[in-house]
């Protein structure tokens, strides 16, 4: 992977590759949500999602409903998915309304969040650095929205 050749791990890699594509979504998306209502540019964006995953999954071989039944995984699945539906439709709604500059930092600092969960629920190492990593996010979202 191409973070591989300046020392990074394939995880890290993926993670800042999402990091920017993501900001330089959210420009897009308020530049939509100028003229198209937040619902149908939810729809709209959610339609390459599920095509783009389809053709990933198909790429590499990949089953999408091989493992779909009533287990716990399937629970985490559709839990994470209704979860990640409202938060989408709350930063839709927030970036139809508000700066870029404001609504994106605020919705990025769900980092600390799953931080903090991964520290208290999946026993994930703390470190002080970690620590200082979200303190210093919710400083700099501070900031931002000052």
């Amino acid at each position: 992977m191409l973070g591989e050749k300046v020392g990074l791990s394939p995880y890290i890699t993926a993670a800042l590759i999402a990091m920017g594509v993501y900001g330089v979504a959210a420009i897009f998306l308020r530049l939509a949500l100028r003229t198209y209502p937040p619902e149908s540019t939810i729809v709209l964006v959610n339609v390459f999602l599920v095509a783009l995953g389809m053709v990933w999954a198909l790429t590499r071989g990949v089953n999408v409903v091989a493992n779909v039944g009533w287990n716990m995984p399937t629970l985490y699945v559709g839990m994470a998915g209704l979860l990640v539906s409202v938060a989408i439709i709350a930063f839709y709604m927030a970036l139809s309304r508000g700066p870029v500059s404001v609504v994106v930092p605020i919705f990025a600092m769900n980092f600390a969040v799953a931080a903090t969960l991964g520290f208290l629920l999946l026993r994930e190492p703390v470190t002080a650095a970690r620590l200082a990593g979200v303190a210093l996010g919710a400083v700099s979202l501070y900031l931002l929205t000052r």
